[in-house]
């Protein structure tokens, strides 16, 4: 797995990073009360909030759009317990950086089966006080995102809402 910064996230990413930067009220984190839902609806398929609970990150929801990735729903899991965020530095120290440093981090990864990661951490408090959380958008799109992340990201998205459709009214 690498990291790499020369390819740009798709928008869906700068939406959430946006839309968190403009609830900081002059802090380096929001609260969770802060999360403004609207701005970011599109995305929060693939939104995840991580709690640390002695020093162990925790995931205290995880959307819908991360199942697949997962392997299953992952709230209450912690991240030695998802295959996917095993030996994932975003997942761990990264995460761990932008909390206790309450500064945005971001990137991408080159996953080995040849699919992209484009993954931010943001700092987010539950008490208002200090950086305890952070809120996590992961995007895993196919090889092709490298050359227009958007168009993959739609891809995925329709794949998602084309699931929906199994469902059967009660």
């Amino acid at each position: 797995m690498s990291i790499d910064q020369t390819v740009s996230a798709p928008r869906g990413q700068q939406k959430v990073l946006d839309a968190w930067s403009k609830r900081l009220r002059g802090r380096n984190f929001i609260t969770c009360e802060d999360i403004d839902i609207p701005a970011i609806n599109r995305e929060l398929a693939y939104i995840s909030l991580l709690g640390c609970e002695d020093g162990e990150f925790r995931f205290r929801l995880a959307g819908t759009g991360l199942q697949q990735v997962f392997g299953g729903e992952a709230r209450g899991k912690s991240i030695s317990e998802i295959d996917a965020c095993r030996g994932g530095l975003m997942w761990t120290e990264l995460a761990a950086r932008s909390m206790l440093r309450a500064t945005p981090v971001s990137g991408m990864s080159k996953l080995s089966d040849g699919s992209i990661h484009f993954w931010l951490r943001l700092p987010l408090s539950s008490n208002g006080v200090e950086a305890d959380m952070v809120l996590c958008h992961d995007r895993y799109l196919p090889a092709e995102a490298l050359a227009d992340p958007d168009r993959a990201a739609l891809r995925v998205d329709m794949n998602l809402r084309l699931d929906c459709g199994d469902l059967i009214a009660a």
